[in-house]
């Protein structure tokens, strides 16, 4: 059963930062996924060299603060 305080969060492949959707300073669209990041720099690095990075984009569920 859903209690609607549960979010979605994604890891920032960069720097491993755990980000949701509404925290997230930048995102990406890289081979049909989308990559959130916890800022530009992260994202900048990421567009530098993606086959750096993992190509899943990591995320999992969590209860909201």
């Amino acid at each position: 059963m859903k209690h609607g305080n549960e979010t979605t969060t994604y890891v920032d492949p960069v720097c491993g930062m755990a980000v949701s959707l509404e925290s997230a300073a930048e995102e990406v669209t890289y081979k049909g996924r989308t990559y959130y990041f916890c800022a530009a720099v992260c994202r900048e690095a990421f567009e530098a060299d993606p086959e750096r990075y993992p190509h899943t984009p990591a995320h999992q569920k969590g209860d909201k603060p």
